[in-house]
């Protein structure tokens, strides 16, 4: 919720087809962080650019035009979060800012001060710089800061005050630029973190009421017109309208939803009306998880940047000794203090978070949350991918085909004593049993005691019996009952690749049901594109029967191996094998029985219908439903690989052709600062603009 007064309203002043720009007294606030609105406005549906003029009370949008995002933008001012009214994150670079800005000035005037002034302001200016050297010194041992320390301290000892003052200056302004870099790059993540509306319209009681975001309940039908965003997850009921869904998975395109879709939330209505029946709410949102991993990854350090902060800790003993030994050498301090002022920790340390931070947001853009930095980093070394089938490689929504009868006396009662005990549990083959029965009308009795054996079944009590429904292992082998009166009709329907459940009650089998999932359609040119992209080795294993999965397998090639009829500890049991075999292993999956893979799997994956225990064990989350996200998220994952590497050997390269000009006395030690310094700046410019493409995988 805002902490602005309603008086800071915002009004458009100008306004051209594709821009709006708005006058709004709420940038006057004393603690607003900029950065943080521009990047938060930036995710609306729609919107290309946003400038803040915080002193001119100006903040300029270009957009598609669209009436409904237009409206949509507008109507943001109301709920700005406070997360853009942090005083620690906006005044402390403000503060850098201005302190970066005097010392330049100031430094720049030394050298037209008497002597006795440019001793006085070279050690006040060089005070800063030495004290954090000595506090490193004592309590980290020899860090970049230490080198720091000495050529600013031997400079003053030379009555060198110039260069003194000059170091001095540039270590505020390093400071200041690599700090507003990480800062740019952890605003980008936190401004995905904002839960996006205060209040929600609901239909309760046949009223229509205002409730707050975090009162919605499930179960409640949610109310949403043209430009305004989709709060919750669920199904839609009744109206029709065209809904954007970029700002959550990156389609560009609007699509048209109408009772019996589903709708996700963070979508944007852009014209028409919907009521949705809310199935996950507050917290649980799609939108809001997202938020919650951004939460995590902006404190989180990833393994890439505490190696690449050991390494340039590790170099700068190298850089102080090669100084020593050039002084010793030529007596020169001139040249000593020339290949002091470069040091490794800015071109090797800096370009970490920036492009791991900037890069976990576009992809979040795209539909693809990686959890951690660590995540990108796994996937990037990956070769060998295993898939779950129902719900990932299939699009998990079984339909039923056909029945067979045993005990039961029709078609209908026996759905309807399925759809009892499955009606609670979220599995593709229990949910296509229930729209079935939905589906002919059917209403099933109520069931007491449920049970879930997870891959292989649900059970629960209806009219005092207790019925099951699963797998034939799980009803002949685990519960007893005898399935050999219809081996050989199942044993036909299996051969046509569909999946069988088995219905019990009591302890007589009262009839199969066989449902049929369709492959999806980018599975073939998924796997292809993996190849392409490195991945060695693919694997489906699977709970269903090896009949069923016979046909999968000749309509995905790719696929080097299927294993069929396995529990999820075995599931995970393979995995551990791949790894022993020395195999780097990605698990894409979608239902808990997938989650002790994904613990077990390098980098676990999970689809974007995942819930619960899945969601949790994995480490990126699909959040559209489509496996070319799992192309994209590799693509990404490598490109930061291939950016930092570049970043390494550019900073690595020139500092190295640097050190070798200080030492041959080519470069004094502002020159050979300041070079470094622009190098610096320059891969972190250049690393953060790579990071921040978007890419079409």
């Amino acid at each position: 919720m805002s902490r602005l007064p309603s008086a800071a309203r915002a009004r458009v002043v100008h306004e051209t087809p594709r821009r709006l720009r708005f006058r709004w007294n709420g940038l006057l606030a004393p603690d607003l962080n900029p950065e943080y609105l521009r990047a938060w406005f930036g995710n609306f549906p729609g919107v290309r650019e946003v400038r803040v003029n915080a002193p001119g009370r100006t903040l300029v949008v270009e957009y598609d035009g669209l009436r409904a995002h237009r409206q949509a933008i507008c109507n943001g001012f109301s709920h700005v979060p406070d997360q853009a009214f942090d005083q620690t994150a906006s005044t402390v670079p403000n503060a850098r800012g201005i302190d970066a800005l005097f010392h330049t000035g100031l430094a720049g005037m030394v050298p037209f001060f008497p002597p006795a002034l440019q001793a006085t302001v070279a050690g006040i200016m060089g005070i800063s710089p030495m004290l954090r050297g000595i506090d490193t010194l004592l309590n980290q041992g020899l860090k970049a800061r230490v080198l720091d320390m000495t050529t600013v301290g031997a400079s003053l000892l030379r009555s060198d005050y110039v260069t003194a003052s000059s170091i001095a200056a540039m270590v505020v302004v390093g400071d200041y630029l690599r700090g507003m870099s990480d800062d740019r790059s952890n605003t980008l993540l936190k401004s995905l973190i904002a839960a996006p509306v205060e209040n929600v319209r609901v239909e309760r009681g046949g009223e229509e009421q205002d409730v707050g975001f975090d009162d919605v309940r499930v179960g409640d039908v949610v109310l949403c017109s043209g430009g305004e965003l989709v709060p919750v997850d669920g199904q839609v009921v009744r109206g029709e309208a065209m809904v954007d869904l970029s700002g959550i998975t990156g389609e560009s395109a609007p699509g048209l939803l109408r009772a019996g879709d589903e709708a996700l939330s963070g979508s944007v209505v852009v014209e028409g009306s919907l009521g949705i029946v809310a199935r996950t709410t507050g917290r649980d949102t799609s939108m809001v998880r997202i938020a919650e991993f951004m939460t995590r990854a902006v404190t989180e350090r990833s393994d890439a940047e505490n190696k690449s902060t050991r390494l340039a800790d590790a170099l700068a003993p190298l850089t102080l000794g090669l100084g020593a030994a050039i002084y010793a050498a030529t007596g020169d301090m001139e040249r000593a203090l020339s290949v002091l002022t470069v040091d490794f920790a800015c071109a090797v340390k800096f370009p970490a978070p920036v492009v791991i931070k900037t890069s976990m947001y576009s992809a979040a853009r795209q539909g693809v949350i990686f959890k951690s930095g660590n995540a990108l980093e796994a996937l990037a070394e990956v070769d060998a991918i295993v898939f779950d089938k129902t719900g990932t490689v299939t699009r998990g929504e079984l339909s039923v085909t056909d029945i067979l009868l045993a005990e039961s006396e029709s078609e209908d009662a026996l759905l309807r004593l399925a759809a009892a005990v499955e009606d609670r549990f979220g599995h593709p083959i229990g949910r296509g049993i229930v729209r079935e029965a939905a589906r002919r009308g059917l209403t099933p009795p109520k069931a007491t005691d449920l049970d879930l054996n997870v891959a292989h079944g649900v059970g629960g009590m209806v009219d005092g019996e207790q019925v099951r429904v699963g797998s034939r292992h799980f009803i002949q082998d685990d519960c007893g009952v005898d399935c050999s009166v219809l081996a050989e009709a199942t044993a036909a329907l299996r051969s046509q690749g569909k999946s069988l459940v088995y219905v019990s009650r009591g302890t007589t089998l009262q009839g199969v049901a066989a449902l049929k999932d369709s492959v999806r359609e980018e599975a073939g040119a998924v796997m292809t594109a993996l190849r392409a992209c490195g991945v060695r080795k693919m694997v489906m294993l699977t709970g269903d029967h090896a009949a069923t999965t016979r046909r999968l397998r000749e309509r995905l090639p790719a696929l080097d191996e299927v294993r069929a009829e396995l529990t999820p500890d075995q599931k995970a049991a393979a995995v551990r094998s791949l790894q022993d075999q020395g195999w780097r292993v990605a698990v894409v999956g979608d239902g808990v029985n997938d989650a002790p893979a994904f613990t077990a799997a390098d980098v676990g994956v999970c689809m974007s219908r995942s819930t619960g225990l899945a969601r949790e064990s994995a480490h990126i989350v699909l959040d559209r439903d489509s496996l070319n996200g799992l192309v994209t998220a590799r693509l990404y994952a490598q490109r930061v690989e291939r950016i930092l590497q570049y970043c390494f050997n550019a900073g690595v390269g020139v500092n190295l052709g640097l050190l070798g000009a200080a030492g041959a006395g080519l470069l004094r030690p502002v020159v050979a600062a300041g070079v470094h310094n622009a190098n610096t700046f320059a891969i972190l410019g250049l690393a953060a603009w790579a990071s921040s493409r978007e890419i079409t995988s």
